[in-house]
C-alpha cells in the first residue's frame, strides 16, 4: 500500500476534525463566491473539502470588500414579551482586522453591532481563492506551484500571539498543496495573511519539503 506523506496525513487529520474548509485542483470549476449568496443562505465554509474552488485566478482579479459577510441566518429574539424576527450576520471587517456580529431587523435596518476580537471566523470561497492566488504568485513558491494537476487546500485559520504577522488583527490561513494521484506527495505548506495580501510564511512546518520558516520551526 502506498504510504501517505506527512502533508496528506495532516490534511486528512484536519478533515477529520472538521477544520479544513475546502480544496481545489488545477484547473477546477469556477463557482460563485459565498459572500455573494442571498440573505438567509449565506454561510462560511462547511468545514469539509470538496470540488468547486478555483486555484487558477489571479490575485489582482480578486478584490474583497471592506466587510466580508461570512454567515447569515434568521432568528427570533424575545423582547418585552414579544417575538421579534431578526437576521444575524457574522462578518470580517478588513478595514479594522476584526470579526463582527451584526443584528438586523427583518426589514433590513441595523439593530446592533459588536466586535468579536478573539474569533478568527471561517473563510468564504473568495477569500480562499485569494489565498491560493497569493501563494501561487509568491516568488518563493511560484515555480513549484506552477506544476499542473496540484491539489490546493485552505480554510484552516492560523492565529498566534507570538507571531508578528499572524497575531490579533491578522487573517492568516493555511495553504497546503499536494501532488500525485492521491495527494500523497507534499509540495508546499504556506501561511497567507489576507489582511496584508501576502504570504507571510512560505515554508511553514516540518511537513514542508522546502526550508522551514525561521519564525515557527
Amino acid at each position: 500500500m502506498l504510504s501517505m506523506s506527512i502533508t496528506l496525513r495532516f490534511v486528512l487529520s484536519l478533515l477529520a476534525a472538521g477544520l479544513l474548509a475546502a480544496c481545489a485542483s488545477v484547473p477546477p470549476r469556477e463557482t460563485a463566491a459565498a459572500a455573494k449568496a442571498p440573505p438567509g443562505g449565506l454561510s462560511g465554509t462547511a468545514g469539509e473539502a470538496g470540488p468547486g474552488l478555483s486555484a487558477s485566478r489571479a490575485s489582482r482579479d480578486i478584490q474583497l470588500p471592506a466587510i466580508v459577510a461570512i454567515r447569515r441566518y434568521d432568528d427570533v429574539f424575545r423582547e418585552n414579551g414579544a417575538d421579534v424576527p431578526v437576521t444575524v450576520e457574522y462578518a470580517w471587517d478588513y478595514s479594522r482586522g476584526v470579526g463582527i456580529e451584526r443584528v438586523y431587523a427583518r426589514g433590513g435596518a441595523l439593530r446592533s453591532q459588536r466586535d468579536l476580537p478573539n474569533q478568527t471566523m471561517n473563510f468564504t470561497d473568495t477569500e480562499m481563492e485569494l489565498a491560493f492566488a497569493l501563494a501561487r504568485e509568491d516568488q518563493r513558491l511560484s515555480r513549484v506551484l506552477a506544476e499542473p494537476g496540484l491539489n490546493f487546500y485552505a480554510g484552516f485559520a492560523y492565529l498566534d500571539a507570538r507571531d508578528a504577522d499572524c497575531s490579533r488583527g491578522s487573517r492568516c490561513v493555511h495553504v497546503i498543496v499536494s501532488g500525485g494521484a492521491d495527494g500523497e506527495r507534499a509540495v508546499a505548506h504556506a501561511i497567507v495573511d489576507l489582511m496584508q495580501r501576502k504570504v507571510v510564511h512560505p515554508f511553514y512546518g516540518t511537513d514542508n519539503p522546502a526550508p522551514v520558516s525561521q519564525i515557527h520551526p
